[in-house]
């Protein structure tokens, strides 16, 4: 009776030990699955990066555009788009009482309503002082992004350095200073304009004739960014061509004033009229001018810059030869565009240029639509 009773102990120890040998051979599948599971739907991604859920991502036209998603050799600063959040903008502004300075605050306060963000917005009135105690200000207040045009080459850096140190990303647009960590420069390359310059004073030295031209050259802010671009690209047209010697200027600066550039010139012309050409750094100096020769009873070719609706008519009715027309629509609220687009998970590129265009009497007419727009009331 022992044995048949040891028997089946023995037999029931085996079974009991295969039944354990095969719980724990079994064991690691439960946990195989979670490994390949994270890659499609990790319990932590839920909330992807601070961007909205899924849900509010399906409509297209209102979802975080991704990275690539804008495309920067297109009008993108008209392109439907809308912000996951009401995100915060400082903007500063080089100085709202030039005319084009105050169309691209127009253009920035419309598109800001468009895309659903506020804004922070401040003017330094061309004084550094002012934009670094503006900026300080802004960053108080702790905004998520500083859309900053800079008032100075150099001394602007410290606005970008406040923005550094504070942890508040910054895009540039217009005015680039030149230091400063910043995600992005959206504007225009000021140089082109002044390249644009030199090319109507080498075309009117052709046409009319003439070995050499004197004119009168109206300077904007002495030291102030897009005055010194303007002024190195027109003279490089001209040294690159080996006309330097050609062409010879009475130059002041009028501070982008029209009223101080009528005067400039009315005291320049007291002296001779004798004058082939006057070109201007911006227009609404270019228009002062223009009332100066008015007023003197001569007619004298004449370029700007800008584009404003009033140069572009006087070009129409053939008082102003030509100007150079710069799109404050596409620098500012494409700036604005880009910037939200940033937050928002892009990767921008580190320059987006918007090109200037020429302005003649054969494409003044097209010019003009996009101008009345944007400077409208």
């Amino acid at each position: 009776m022992k044995r048949p009773l040891f028997v089946l102990i023995s037999t029931i120890l085996v079974l009991v030990l295969v039944s354990c040998g095969t719980a724990t051979t079994a064991a690691p599948a439960p946990t195989s699955a979670p490994v390949t599971a994270p890659t499609t739907a990790p319990a932590t991604q839920a909330p992807v990066a601070t961007q909205a859920p899924a849900a509010t991502q399906a409509p297209a036209a209102t979802m975080a555009p991704a990275s690539g998603s804008l495309d920067f050799t297109t009008d993108f600063w008209t392109t439907p788009f809308k912000a996951t959040k009401q995100w915060v903008i400082g903007v500063s502004y080089q100085n709202l009482a030039f005319p084009y300075v105050a169309a691209m605050q127009k253009a920035i306060e419309n598109r800001a309503a468009a895309i659903g963000v506020k804004l922070i917005e401040a003017d330094a009135a061309n004084d550094t002082n002012k934009e670094l105690a503006n900026v300080e200000d802004i960053l108080a207040q702790k905004p998520d992004l500083l859309l900053f045009e800079a008032a100075s080459l150099d001394a602007s850096v410290a606005s970008i350095t406040a923005a550094n140190k504070a942890g508040i990303p910054v895009v540039q647009f217009n005015g680039k200073a030149s230091g400063g960590d910043y995600v992005s420069f959206i504007g225009s390359q000021q140089s082109d304009s002044g390249t644009l310059l030199g090319q109507f004073l080498v075309n009117l030295r052709t046409s009319s004739g003439k070995d050499t031209l004197s004119g009168i050259y109206l300077r904007g802010v002495a030291g102030q960014v897009t005055d010194i671009a303007r002024n190195d690209g027109m003279k490089k047209v001209l040294a690159d061509a080996g006309l330097t010697s050609k062409f010879t200027f009475v130059e002041q600066y009028a501070n982008y004033d029209r009223p101080t550039a009528q005067t400039v010139t009315e005291s320049i012309l007291s002296k001779s009229t004798k004058y082939d050409f006057i070109v201007s750094n911006n227009d609404d100096m270019l228009l002062g001018a223009l009332a100066a020769t008015t007023q003197a009873g001569v007619s004298i070719p004449m370029c700007g810059v800008d584009g404003l609706p009033e140069t572009l008519a006087d070009i129409k009715a053939g008082k102003v030869a030509s100007t150079v027309f710069q799109n404050p629509e596409g620098q500012a609220a494409g700036a604005l565009t880009a910037a939200v687009a940033y937050l928002q998970g892009a990767t921008l590129p580190k320059q987006v240029l918007i090109p200037f265009i020429l302005v003649t009497p054969a494409n003044v007419d097209q010019v003009l639509a996009i101008a009345t727009r944007v400077y409208g009331k």
